[in-house]
């Protein structure tokens, strides 16, 4: 019996879809509002640097889009929690999306902070592997930790799913998501229409088959 789709039993292809989001995202947040939408490693240190320099209006606004994210995070767990299937959570994203190009920067780089921060809680895994869509500097290490365990067990690499696979290609769409997030923000007004766009992309992903019960 096929269950309700869930961002959380999912093919790489939507996972490969949502790093292009995320991507685009945090280009178009950085090049508008020098901040970013879902790194909050990157704000902590501009957060940082800020509070160094006693530049308290630079400081709250990135310590706001800390709280935002997080925000994001609890909600989304919440929902995860009440099975939310996957249009829900692509209505919610897709209109904080839509909220943030269109906000003055106040409310815009929040509302995409916590738009990034449901995205990330909501996806997490991919044909049984654990992923992040919204950075992925751990994705990377996992990468590394995951060649050298396929090297270690030659043997078994035919019958083990292409996990390393489906992280190098997180990996590239994020940074296409990233190019991709550059060019609109030259070319274009409101830049950030276009995710709500891309997002919608997730919904025509082939659907992982372990998510079957």
């Amino acid at each position: 019996m096929q269950t309700s789709p869930s961002l959380r039993e999912n093919s790489p292809h939507q996972a490969w879809v949502l790093a292009v989001v995320s991507g685009f995202s945090d280009t178009v947040g950085f090049l508008s509002w020098g901040a970013f939408a879902g790194l909050m490693s990157g704000n902590s240190v501009l957060l940082g640097i800020a509070l160094a320099g006693g530049q308290m209006g630079d400081a709250l606004h990135r310590l706001g889009i800390i709280a935002a994210f997080l925000a994001g995070i609890a909600v989304s767990t919440l929902l995860v929690k009440k099975s939310l299937p996957l249009p829900g959570f692509v209505a919610i994203e897709a209109t904080l999306l839509l909220l943030a190009a269109v906000l003055p920067v106040a409310g815009a780089a929040p509302m995409l902070g916590l738009a990034m921060g449901i995205q990330n809680a909501m996806a997490n895994n991919f044909a049984g592997l654990t992923l992040n869509t919204v950075f992925i500097t751990g994705n990377l290490q996992k990468l590394i930790q995951t060649l050298i365990g396929r090297s270690r067990r030659s043997r078994e690499v035919a019958s083990e799913p292409d996990h390393a696979g489906i992280i190098v290609g997180l990996w590239i769409f994020y940074l296409a998501g990233a190019a991709l997030g550059a060019a609109a923000h030259s070319h274009l007004t409101h830049p950030l229409l276009l995710a709500p766009l891309l997002l919608l992309l997730v919904l025509f992903g082939p659907a992982n088959s372990t998510a079957r019960k």
